[in-house]
């Protein structure tokens, strides 16, 4: 049978490459992040709070990934019609009223890339949430190394350690000094994450994998304290590989680096309980055969008790027929008139994470704000919770669940259900309310010569065939 996994890559990863920038202000110019619980920024460095969108309102615009796996499901929110193109296969004029924009399973196992483009008219946006890849391969184990461990990494040049309680492990590694780089060798592994920071004040930076090369970007308005900075699947377990990260921009520059993670096989060792499979087959067979026997003897046991109980009731029924109240049948439980439904508002199970109109009034920028916004560059302005202070949200990579649960509220049971009037028929064979008495009280004489006979019959002595037949008060 065959089995998969997943890692899901969030929106705020530089592994997207992003039509016409990464990062802006005004939605209609392009792409600008948002988060569900800090709204859009207002100031450089800012931490981000809650879920993160990239949000667009420019036709045209696309996020773009080249990935390796068997499928992907891309993730967010859109009132306007998006197109999308996987290795050349292009799908138009696509629309979703939930929060899974695009899913395809069954890719052939290999190297892909998709685009999503945009197609808002007048008061439409899309919001690009994650992208979720799938590799139809036995689900891996991963191993994580923290940035300060240096047996694992190398590091080349200039580097620094500081410390934020957010992110992941809280210290990090950060480098303002171009040509400082960090390396390390592994094997195997089918996948490699480098997690690391994304801030206001970061710049370009190089990844290097077996010599082949990708140049990625580490800037944003947001200060945003773990995400993807590379990801690469489709490796060779049985091969080593040379991992190089290099900071490539101006000095001053920022880049910092928080872990490395690899995704490794499960170990295919067999159980030292195998070489005992015959000893244990023929245990379990024995003790199958002596289950199976307890079974059936319980069984013919359990028949014949029944059978000599039911013959007995019989019996005694026929003898009491006079002499008790007629037997009473407990009724259906009524149906409800109409099926219960559930309101609009409780069926939706996903809340709205993304201001797809009206988002509320637009940020007002100067002239030089506006001038470096699609720049995408440094400055001196950072947090005034500190440079690398973090946004609660999870923007890593990660081993995940395919099916994104969310919980369904239970409903609410309807106040009252009135049952139908009974007919006559029903009404005699129905009983009675228990705070009800019958209409005729019976002596308590008659209930203890009842009880009397019951148990009579119930523990009937081995009779004398040469004996008459018992006598019965008149």
């Amino acid at each position: 049978m065959a089995t998969s996994w997943n890692i899901t890559l969030n929106d705020t990863s530089p592994v997207f490459t992003y039509y016409p920038y990464y990062d802006g202000f005004g939605t209609g110019n392009g792409w600008q992040i948002w988060y569900s619980e800090t709204g859009y920024n207002t100031a450089f460095a800012n931490p981000g709070v809650g879920i993160s969108a990239h949000i667009t309102s420019l036709p045209g615009a696309n996020v773009t990934l080249t990935f390796y796996g068997t499928g992907i499901e891309l993730h967010g929110a859109a009132n306007c019609t998006f197109d999308v193109t996987v290795d050349g296969i292009f799908s138009p004029s696509l629309s979703s009223s939930s929060d899974v924009l695009y899913s395809s399973q069954t890719l052939s196992e290999g190297t892909h890339t998709f685009t999503l483009t945009a197609h808002p008219t007048s008061g439409e946006q899309l919001a690009f949430e994650n992208a979720v890849i799938y590799i139809e391969q036995a689900v891996p184990q991963m191993a994580s190394y923290s940035n300060t461990n240096t047996t694992f990494l190398d590091y080349t040049g200039n580097w620094s350690v500081s410390t934020d309680t957010h992110v992941p492990g809280s210290f990090f590694h950060f480098t303002e000094t171009t040509g400082s780089s960090v390396s390390t060798t592994f094997g195997g592994s089918s996948a490699v994450v480098l997690q690391g920071i994304v801030n206001w004040g970061n710049w370009q930076y190089t990844v290097s994998l077996n010599g082949t090369q990708s140049v990625l970007n580490a800037s944003s308005f947001w200060f945003i304290p773990d995400t993807t900075l590379f990801y690469e699947g489709g490796l060779d377990p049985t091969q080593n590989y040379v991992l190089n990260i290099a900071d490539t921009s101006e000095d001053g520059n920022k880049f910092a680096i928080n872990s490395v993670k690899l995704y490794q096989p499960q170990p295919t060792t067999l159980s030292s309980s195998s070489k005992h499979s015959n000893t244990g087959e023929i245990v379990g067979a024995i003790v199958g055969v002596v289950v199976l026997l307890a079974l059936v003897v319980g069984f013919l046991f359990w028949r014949r008790s029944r059978r000599l109980k039911t013959a007995i009731l019989r019996r005694d029924s026929n003898l009491l027929a006079n002499e008790i109240l007629p037997r009473a049948h407990a009724p259906q439980f009524p149906a409800l008139a109409t099926p219960y439904t559930i309101s609009s508002a409780t069926a939706n199970i996903r809340p709205e994470k993304f201001p797809l109109i009206p988002i509320g009034r637009s940020i007002g920028v100067n002239g030089t704000l506006r001038e470096r916004a699609h720049a995408r560059g440094p400055g001196s302005v950072t947090s005034s919770s500190g440079p690398y202070s973090e946004a609660s949200n999870n923007t890593g990579g990660s081993l995940s669940s395919s099916a994104r649960g969310r919980q369904r509220p239970l409903p609410t049971p309807p106040v009252s259900v009135s049952s139908p009037a009974l007919s006559a028929g029903e009404e005699y064979y129905s009983p009675r309310p228990s705070r009800l008495e019958p209409p005729g009280q019976i002596p308590d004489s008659e209930v203890d010569r009842i009880l009397e006979i019951i148990a009579s019959r119930i523990d009937m002595p081995e009779r004398n065939l040469s004996s008459p037949p018992p006598q019965y008060r008149s």
